[in-house]
């Protein structure tokens, strides 16, 4: 676990909240990006989810039953920025976002990964919000990776600033864990900067 005040320096931790975010972002790109580049390793997010799924005691059998039985949801997303690429190996249940513009998320099914496809002011694929679905608690439970770029001790995620996954877990909270996967211990930070918007995450993985 690195410690804030060992990536940024005195004058950078006395910046208001939102400013020490943005320069945190900037860095830990970069150090993303570097060590895909050093580690070369596509599966890298393959191992994260096997290793999230085996502390949460869930076996991929009894896992990928209950998906097929709709009692349960499994959301991810996407990767972009040299992100951790859980999505590659999707099945068609499985649940990807839309954004709502100042709003949260909308879901859809993965199906068949190539129909209905449409990139985003992001550049990330999602669908045509009339494939899509608003998630409520009257619908079964939901496994959510989220995205992002680091996490601290106590369970907060530092994402890319549009809030949507924090909306998100906040609205729905009782019926959701949420599960942050890191490439490395690296990423792990003794002390985000965070506001009174961030929502903790359940499950954090290196």
């Amino acid at each position: 676990m690195r410690k804030l005040k060992d990536i940024l320096n005195h004058k950078d931790n006395n910046l208001p909240i939102s400013e020490q975010k943005k320069l945190l972002r900037k860095i830990l790109l970069l150090e993303r990006e570097q060590l895909f580049h050093e580690t070369n390793d596509v599966n890298w997010g393959a191992k994260q989810f096997f290793r999230a799924l085996e502390l949460l005691k869930i076996p991929e059998k009894q896992l990928k039953e209950q998906l097929i039985a709709k009692k349960l949801f499994l959301a991810c997303y996407f990767p972009i920025r040299f992100e951790l690429d859980i999505a590659r190996f999707s099945e068609e249940y499985w649940l990807f976002p839309a954004v709502q513009e100042g709003k949260g998320l909308l879901w859809f099914q993965y199906g068949d990964g190539k129909e209905n496809y449409i990139k985003n002011k992001y550049g990330i694929l999602e669908k045509k919000k009339e494939h899509c679905f608003e998630y409520n608690s009257s619908m079964p439970p939901m496994l959510c990776f989220v995205p992002g770029l680091a996490a601290s001790k106590e369970g907060y995620r530092l994402g890319y600033g549009g809030g949507y996954y924090d909306r998100f877990l906040k609205t729905n909270r009782d019926q959701i864990t949420a599960i942050f996967c890191l490439p490395s211990e690296r990423f792990l930070i003794d002390d985000l900067p965070k506001e009174s918007s961030d929502e903790k995450v359940d499950l954090i993985v290196w």
